[in-house]
């Protein structure tokens, strides 16, 4: 079984990458497609004043998963790995091609891929939008990588849209090594 405490440590790890990148705020263009960072902000403060009950798994490699049930989550902390993939910035706005799909069921796919040339850490993002325009998955692929530090992580949620598109379960694989120490592989799942 995986110490909470290697859990703790993981997720403060996961918190801190993502806090060293401030959001700017969101170019007119990107937003038209679908405002990520406004659904959720709203799906953030929902859950922390619902705090609903939460099954959470945490894998970590030659380890027993570990999993847990519970309803004290900080909400921010938990969403702040899929708030680091809007790519709304402008910063980011040439970075990426953006592809537009309707789907057999009548859903559109927003795909952003990454330019070769561009040194930004999403290498894609994949939203897959109701007719009426929610969210129901997001997938994407974080790249950071350093002198001292590699972390890939694939990270996809999904959401509910009979249920106003609230968040039902997100999962984050991934892969991170510091200099000087072996690669960790973990897995974390979450259902609400």
């Amino acid at each position: 079984m995986v110490p909470f405490k290697t859990i703790l440590i993981l997720g403060s790890f996961v918190a801190l990458v993502a806090c060293e990148r401030p959001a700017a705020p969101p170019s007119a263009s990107a937003a038209a497609s679908y405002d990520l960072t406004a659904y959720l902000n709203r799906q953030t403060e929902r859950l922390q004043k619902e705090q609903p009950m939460v099954l959470k798994s945490v894998t970590t490699q030659h380890q027993q998963t570990e999993t847990i049930e519970t309803t004290d989550l900080d909400w921010t902390d938990e969403l702040a790995i899929f708030q680091d993939v809007d790519l709304s910035r402008p910063a980011l706005r040439d970075f990426y091609t953006e592809t537009t799909t309707t789907l057999p069921n009548g859903n559109t796919q927003l795909l952003y891929t990454k330019s070769e040339t561009s040194a930004a850490p999403v290498q894609y993002l994949q939203l897959q939008l109701t007719p009426g325009r929610q969210l129901q998955r997001l997938e994407a692929m974080v790249l950071d990588k350093n002198i001292l530090f590699y972390s890939k992580r694939k990270i996809v949620l999904t959401a509910n849209p009979a249920e106003n598109s609230n968040i039902s379960s997100y999962h984050i694989e991934g892969t991170q090594k510091l200099i000087f120490s072996d690669s960790l592989h973990y897995n974390i799942v979450a259902n609400l």
